[in-house]
């Protein structure tokens, strides 16, 4: 009578082992998908691409009140525009509040369509340093550090420094909401928080081109959007607008 031959148990053990080695896989975080890499800082731009239902402000939105000093600088309703004040201080949420201290006062407005809804809106912001050396320092941090607005572009006898957004994809989603503050009379954009009324809903991606200049202690900043075929001629078009307006008051002086 044959001797009876021990039991291979060598295809248990290797698929005990393999299945040892793919549970430490996964619990090592092996099976998760890789961090992305940290975005490099941009001008802002709203950080989600849905947004809760608000309803339709049907107040009255009043004309924004401008101190005489800033008046000169903004240009007037343009055809098919609205203006609105804006509620965001976009120099110092896009510097971390490093110029806080050296901004002695500002003024904010924003153009849209005059129906609801639009497909372009520019924020014009006009900052008053307490130096004339304070405004180029804020644009070398826009043009130098920050390397953002690194095209020239002449308008008359005022320079626009320029950042392309649209060229990388940055600006307004569609569907966005321009919240209304009835308590400030103001409009704001869903970057810091949300409304629940609105005047205006964008009804395409906005993409943006923004340009920023200096005239003495005015640091001024013009920021457009708009769909990518539409940017570069609306940026035109306030651009030399603003242009204007800052060439008059420098003339007054």
């Amino acid at each position: 009578m044959a001797n009876n031959a021990p039991p291979n148990n060598t295809p248990y053990i290797v698929i005990i082992a393999l299945l040892l080695v793919v549970i430490a896989y996964l619990l090592s975080g092996g099976g998760s998908n890789p961090a992305a890499p940290a975005s490099t800082p941009t001008p802002n731009q709203p950080n989600i691409n849905t947004f809760d239902q608000a309803t339709l402000y049907t107040g009255d939105i009043p004309e924004p009140y401008l101190k005489p000093e800033f008046a000169g600088f903004f240009p007037d309703n343009i055809s098919g525009m609205r203006r609105v004040k804006l509620l965001m201080d976009s120099l110092n949420d896009e510097s971390g509040g490093r110029f806080a201290s050296k901004v002695e006062d500002s003024a904010h407005v924003l153009y849209i369509s005059d129906s609801v809804q639009t497909n372009f809106e520019v924020e014009y912001s006009v900052y008053k340093m307490e130096s004339a050396e304070a405004a180029s320092e804020v644009l070398t941090f826009y043009t130098t550090e920050t390397g953002w607005n690194n095209l020239p572009k002449q308008f008359g006898d005022i320079t626009f420094w320029i950042w392309q957004g649209f060229l990388e994809g940055k600006g307004r989603p569609n569907g966005m909401y321009f919240y209304w503050d009835s308590i400030n009379n103001g409009a704001f954009l869903p970057i810091e928080r949300q409304g629940t009324s609105y005047i205006a809903q964008a009804n395409a991606d906005l993409l943006c081109l923004h340009g920023e200049t200096v005239q003495d202690e005015y640091f001024i900043m013009v920021d457009v959007h708009a769909p990518f075929d539409k940017v570069n001629g609306l940026s035109d078009q306030m651009f030399a607008e603003a242009a204007k307006q800052i060439s008059s008051q420098k003339n007054q002086t």
